[in-house]
C-alpha cells in the first residue's frame, strides 16, 4: 500500500461481499472466534502512522494487527411506555486472547508499542466490525436500524488530530452511526481540538460524567454532547444512595442535569437487569424530553441483536462483554 489514494480505494472495496468470504475478516486464533482484520489494520496503520509503524518489531506488529473489539449493549430504560429495545453498543478493545484494554496496555508496553497505535488499531477494528455487522444483516434481509455505536476518545487520539481526521474520512459511515465518548481525563488543553474536530467533521459526542473529569472541561463540552454517560463507578454510588433513601434527590439531580445539558439521552453504565436503581428509574422517571438508557457488560442484547452477538462469559467465566458471532458455524 503506497499512498492514501490507494488505501481509500482499498477500503471502499470492502463494502462488497469480499469482506464476508474470509478474504478480509478471519477469526481470532485465541479463545473466541472474534472477527479480526489483520491485513486491513496493517495496511491502514502503515499509511497513516508510517513513522510509528516502521519502528515496531515484527512481534509488536503481529500483536497489533490482531486487535479487535468487544461490545456492551445499550438498551432503553425510561420513561414509560417504551418498547424494550437495544439502541446501541459501546465497542471496546480486545486482543486475540480475549484480554481487555487494561491487559492490552500492559502487553503493549512490554512490546514497546506506542499507545496511539493501540487506539487507532482499535478504531479501525471498530469501523470494520460495524461494516461487517451491516453486511451480515443485509445478507439476512434485515434492515439496519439507526443503532448508535460509541468508543472512547482520549488524548492519544487528540494528539494526532490530522491522523484521526484522515481515518474518519476513510470510514464515512461514522457520521451516521457513531458517538465518540470523550474520556474523563481529557484536560482543558484539548478543548479547541475537540471543538474543531466536532465542527469540521460533524462528530457527535458522548460525555463521561465522573468525578475524574475536570469541571471546566465538563461544562464547556455540554453544549456539544448529545449523550451523557454516567460511568460504572458513579452508577454504583447512585445504587448506594438509593438504598440509603435518597431516591427523590436522585431524580431531582438528573432532572436538573437534563435541563442544563440539552442532552436527550443519559446512559447509566454498569446497570444490571435486576438492579433496584433500574426498577426505580423505570417507575419514577417522567421527563419525556430526556430518555434514559442503560449499559452492561453482563447482559445479552435484545432480539434480534442476540442473533449477532454472544456473551463472552458463556465461553470464559473471567472475561466479560459481547463478541460478534458472525463467524460461528451456528449463526
Amino acid at each position: 500500500m503506497q499512498n492514501l489514494e490507494e488505501l481509500q480505494s482499498y477500503l471502499a472495496s470492502l463494502t462488497n461481499e469480499s469482506i464476508l468470504t474470509g478474504q478480509t475478516v478471519v477469526a481470532a486464533p485465541g479463545c473466541l472466534p472474534t472477527p479480526c482484520f489483520p491485513d486491513v489494520i496493517e495496511k491502514v496503520l502503515e499509511v497513516l502512522t508510517e513513522h510509528e509503524w516502521e519502528e515496531l518489531t515484527d512481534r509488536a506488529r503481529n500483536y497489533l494487527k490482531w486487535i479487535s473489539v468487544k461490545a456492551e449493549a445499550i438498551d432503553e430504560l425510561a420513561p414509560k411506555p417504551l418498547q424494550k429495545s437495544t439502541r446501541g453498543f459501546e465497542l471496546l478493545a480486545i486482543d486475540r486472547d480475549g484480554n481487555s484494554f487494561g491487559e492490552i496496555v500492559v502487553r503493549s508496553r512490554e512490546l514497546c508499542i506506542p499507545s496511539v497505535l493501540v487506539r487507532f488499531a482499535s478504531l479501525i477494528a471498530t469501523f470494520l466490525t460495524v461494516r461487517l455487522l451491516s453486511q451480515h444483516m443485509e445478507r439476512d434481509h434485515e434492515d439496519m436500524p439507526s443503532l448508535t455505536f460509541t468508543q472512547n476518545v482520549d488524548t492519544n487520539y487528540l494528539n494526532y488530530p490530522h491522523t484521526l481526521k484522515t481515518l474518519l474520512q476513510l470510514f464515512p459511515e461514522y457520521q451516521e452511526m457513531f458517538y465518540f465518548e470523550i474520556n474523563e481525563e481529557v484536560t482543558e488543553d484539548y478543548l479547541t481540538t475537540i471543538r474543531a474536530l466536532a465542527e469540521d467533521l460533524e462528530i457527535r459526542l458522548a460525555l463521561d460524567d465522573t468525578n475524574k473529569m475536570n469541571v471546566n472541561v465538563h461544562h464547556q463540552l455540554l453544549d456539544l454532547a448529545d449523550w451523557i454517560k454516567i460511568d460504572f463507578q458513579a452508577t454504583a454510588y447512585l445504587e448506594e444512595q438509593l438504598l440509603a433513601g435518597e431516591g427523590e434527590n436522585i431524580i431531582l439531580h438528573f432532572e436538573e442535569y437534563a435541563h442544563g445539558a440539552r442532552s436527550p439521552v443519559i446512559v447509566f453504565e454498569g446497570l444490571q437487569e435486576t438492579s433496584p436503581l433500574k426498577v426505580f428509574f423505570e417507575e419514577y422517571w417522567t421527563l419525556v424530553n430526556t430518555v434514559l438508557y442503560y449499559q452492561s457488560r453482563e447482559r445479552s442484547p435484545v432480539p434480534p441483536w442476540n442473533k449477532y452477538f454472544g456473551l463472552i462469559q458463556d465461553y470464559h467465566d473471567d472475561k466479560f462483554g459481547l463478541f460478534f458471532k458472525g463467524l460461528m458455524n451456528d449463526n
